[in-house]
């Protein structure tokens, strides 16, 4: 028993030392990987800034690349279905391949106007980048949302029965809003740059001061309560097909999972639509300073006037922001492995991988502003095609001359 005694305590005694090692090993370790996360975030945003200069130069090339790679990965995936024997799904994916031929084909002719645009929206970027700030600024806050929500979640685990339920709700829906009011607040910040440049370069009066710092404290002011109003909406959409997908997972009837599943796949189309008009209805409101119902009265005639030539042109160009994305979490992975070889060369894959990850998420946060500037610079040419004659002669000819068939409202 002495011998045993002095044993255990020995080895108990053990741990009091090195456990100390252990925690400084710890904070060792942390701060490498700060240090390697914060390299591939320098990184990701010195590429976002080379990809935007690439686009002004070459974006025609590079929606033509995308277009064929969208077809060439279809046709990758079909062959690799069919030599796996899956020839039903393997034939499926080839139909799919065919029809973004056949699409991209016939969308052949607004590659022009699509060129056009990229251009003129990353020259905007790269003589104004304070909307990429303040998108990377919108990732830290709903970064730090996210870890409070989730502290909350964990907290009101305690509560059971139809305190649960209401708290799920509550739960899910405060998230759902934040995050989307977070977004359409730099959507909004944007477009107020895009459109402060459309109606005021080459102007007598020229552009105002810190454009993007005047769109901002509007999107925060006069038009944060449209924000909340058509935040709330899309929100509220997602709330419910989250409840309704979980209420799916956990029925152990196979009718009402499947009824379940179908209305999932609803509200999810109903969530990309509502998502889709928002991004104009905010850009009006940020153009204009409309309301969100007026905004959304008037969206909804642009998109019977022009809702075909906006999609066609957002799914061109959306190929080229999806290809920076890829490129850019590749950058990142690259610069995280490098770094990491050097400190943690033991977790140099793992590193990489978190790298690709945070350079992913961070290049989207850019890829979003390209996106908001060109629904601006769209919404703007519809509806005041004057402005833009008047200022920037140059422009309009070849808008016009790449897309002389858009309707006016």
């Amino acid at each position: 028993p002495t011998n045993s005694t002095t044993y255990y305590y020995s080895n108990s005694t053990a741990p009091t030392n090195g456990g100390a090692l252990d925690i400084r090993e710890f904070y060792v370790d942390l701060s490498k990987v700060l240090a390697t996360v914060l390299g591939a975030a320098a990184a990701a945003i010195v590429f976002s800034f080379l990809y935007i200069s690439v686009v002004k130069r070459f974006a025609r090339q590079m929606i033509v690349i995308t277009l064929i790679a969208s077809v060439v990965f279809w046709l990758i995936i079909a062959a690799v279905a069919l030599v796996k024997g899956l020839i039903i799904f393997g034939v499926i994916l080839l139909v799919v391949a065919l029809l973004h031929g056949v699409i991209w084909y016939t969308w052949r002719s607004r590659i022009p106007f699509a060129q056009a645009m990229l251009e003129s929206v990353s020259h905007v970027l790269l003589n104004y980048s304070a909307p990429s700030y303040v998108s990377y600024a919108s990732g830290l806050v709903l970064f730090g949302w996210t870890a409070l929500w989730m502290a909350t979640v964990i907290f009101c685990q305690k509560y059971e029965g139809n305190s649960n339920l209401l708290l799920t709700f509550f739960l899910l829906l405060s998230y759902y809003w934040t995050t989307q009011v977070v977004k359409n607040v730099v959507h909004v910040t944007t477009s107020g740059l895009f459109a402060s440049h459309f109606f005021y370069a080459g102007s007598p009066n020229g552009m105002p001061s810190n454009p993007t710092m005047g769109a901002l404290r509007r999107a925060m002011t006069t038009s944060f309560g449209s924000i909340c109003l058509g935040s709330l909406i899309v929100a509220l959409i997602k709330t419910i097909r989250q409840i309704v997908q979980n209420a799916g997972r956990n029925s152990r009837n196979g009718f009402a999972a499947f009824v379940a599943c179908i209305a999932v796949c609803l509200l999810g189309i109903l969530d990309s639509l509502m998502r889709y008009f928002n991004m104009y209805a905010f850009t009006q409101v940020a153009i204009y300073g409309k309301s969100f119902c007026e905004a959304a009265k008037d969206t909804w005639s642009l998109i019977k006037t022009n809702g075909v030539d906006a999609i066609i042109n957002d799914n061109l160009i959306s190929g080229v922001l999806l290809m920076g994305v890829l490129l850019g979490g590749v950058f990142s992975a690259v610069a995280g492995a490098i770094i990491g070889l050097f400190i943690m060369p033991n977790a140099w894959i793992i590193l990489a991988i978190f790298s690709f990850i945070v350079g992913a998420c961070l290049v989207t946060l850019s890829m979003e502003v390209i996106e908001s500037g060109v629904a601006t610079t769209l919404v703007c040419f519809i509806m005041e095609p004057a402005v833009l004659q008047r200022n920037n002669p140059e422009l309009y000819a070849r808008f016009m001359e790449r897309f002389p068939g858009v309707v006016r409202i």
